[in-house]
């Protein structure tokens, strides 16, 4: 049954696309993984509240900052990398800058939600 269901799937893209047999077996990878994907997602009909998809967020956004982060450390490696010290007070400058604006839009939403309560 699941060979005449691959050999179906290869029917079906041969007479739309013109893959060679590397190609095609990565689409068909990337579409199983698709449906995977899919059908466990389509079991939770209930949207996430505002404060799960903030976990699930912050992680994920979190990890990939403080990755970013620790790539910028690696240049400072004399070793692999030549940079005037100008040059790195500027990647430091912008860090900063970026760690005070997210500073900020965190502290001005706490502002506007003390303001918005009346009673």
């Amino acid at each position: 049954m699941k060979i005449n269901n691959s050999i179906a799937k290869i029917y079906k893209f041969s007479a739309n696309k013109n893959l060679n047999l590397w190609d095609f077996t990565r689409e068909m990878e990337v579409l199983d993984r698709f449906r995977k994907k899919g059908n466990s997602k389509m079991d939770d009909d209930k949207p996430l509240s505002r404060k799960e998809r903030f976990k699930k967020y912050r992680e994920a956004r979190l990890g990939s900052a403080v990755h970013a982060i620790k790539l910028c450390e690696n240049m400072a490696n004399k070793n692999s990398y030549e940079y005037t010290e100008e040059e790195a007070r500027t990647i430091i400058k912008h860090l900063q800058e970026a760690v005070s604006s997210a500073k900020h839009a965190f502290a001005s939403a706490d502002k506007n939600n003390k303001k918005r309560k009346f009673f």
